[in-house]
């Protein structure tokens, strides 16, 4: 065999240096555009849409986001989901996050207007159904959850098997605010789209229907995991999580399943809701910054300890006996 020439040789060695030089310059072009990449994602303002049910999660966010990130500023409006569905339709706010999607009269807008925007899932979560800590009762099915909330029922005396007469008094029923996703989604599910009582008391916050709760030990309400959870699946001794039932269209009843992460995270509880990030923002800035961080590992960890269940991360669940 004919050994290469020594022209051959040294053109092949001056392409590989050329070869090695572009290697280099283009390891050095895309290591500064990481390095700005990096810098607009974390240095700057943005300002976030949050349903009030999930404020308090998406404040734990922001608040590590900007501390990780000390050139940054997360400011959040917190509203009621239809308004915030409003403000990111009209174009007033580019970037919300709130729980469950869009009803029809939004969607048929975002068809006609062929309206584009990103839609990521952020974490499940679930809708308390809580008493005072004095309450006996421990456990409702839909049939009587629909019967309390639509103002049929209103002794505690008077409700089914296990819980009948064992609690005496007026029940004193509080619902989130219409506007808020809640709202909606209890009544879909729980209420079987039935409306609620006139004489039901509207709570403006979830602040508020925590210390009504508290206050009165004739009480029931509705509110989000994350916010009656101290750490993790620790939960606010101060209100009472039921355990709930679910009734199909026969009319049997399931199991009655308790407020925790495994039941949430394997849907055997029947109240969970899923938490979305929509946005219209498809420049590279501080929001797609905090997306990405809320996307995350670290973020993703933040949601686990507020109460809520990771969907972008695996989540174990371990039977302790």
């Amino acid at each position: 065999m004919n050994s290469p020439s020594k022209k051959a040789m040294n053109k092949i060695n001056n392409n590989y240096f050329w070869f090695l030089i572009f290697v280099l310059c283009s390891f050095i072009y895309f290591a500064c555009d990481y390095g700005k990449v990096k810098s607009v994602t974390t240095i700057g303002q943005t300002t976030i849409g949050v349903d009030e049910s999930e404020a308090q999660l998406i404040k734990k966010e922001a608040d590590e986001f900007m501390r990780l990130n000390p050139e940054s500023k997360i400011d959040l409006k917190i509203k009621t989901t239809r308004e915030l569905t409003a403000d990111l339709l009209n174009g007033d706010i580019k970037t919300i996050i709130t729980n469950g999607g869009f009803n029809q009269e939004e969607t048929d807008h975002i068809a006609k207007y062929k309206v584009e925007m990103r839609k990521n899932k952020l974490a499940l979560d679930g809708i308390g159904v809580i008493v005072n800590p004095g309450n006996p009762v421990k456990k409702l099915n839909y049939n009587e959850l629909k019967r309390i909330f639509t103002g049929e029922t209103t002794e505690w005396k008077d409700l089914d098997g296990d819980n009948k007469d064992i609690y005496k008094g007026k029940i004193k029923v509080f619902i989130a605010r219409p506007n808020a996703s809640i709202h909606d989604i209890f009544k879909l599910k729980a209420l079987g789209n039935r409306e609620y009582s006139k004489n039901d008391m509207v709570c403006s916050t979830s602040t508020q229907m925590l210390n009504e709760i508290q206050n009165n030990d004739r009480a029931i309400g509705f509110i989000t995991m994350s916010w009656i959870t101290h750490f993790a699946d620790t939960l606010d001794t101060l209100v009472k999580p039921l355990r709930i039932a679910p009734v199909d269209s026969a009319g049997h009843i399931g199991d009655y399943v308790g407020l925790h992460q495994a039941y949430i995270a394997e849907r055997t509880y029947p109240l969970v809701v899923e938490n979305y990030i929509y946005s219209r923002d498809y420049d590279l800035n501080v929001t797609s910054g905090f997306v990405s961080f809320l996307l995350s590992y670290d973020g993703q960890k933040i949601i686990l300890n507020s109460g809520l269940v990771p969907v972008t991360q695996p989540v174990r669940i371990i039977q302790l006996n």
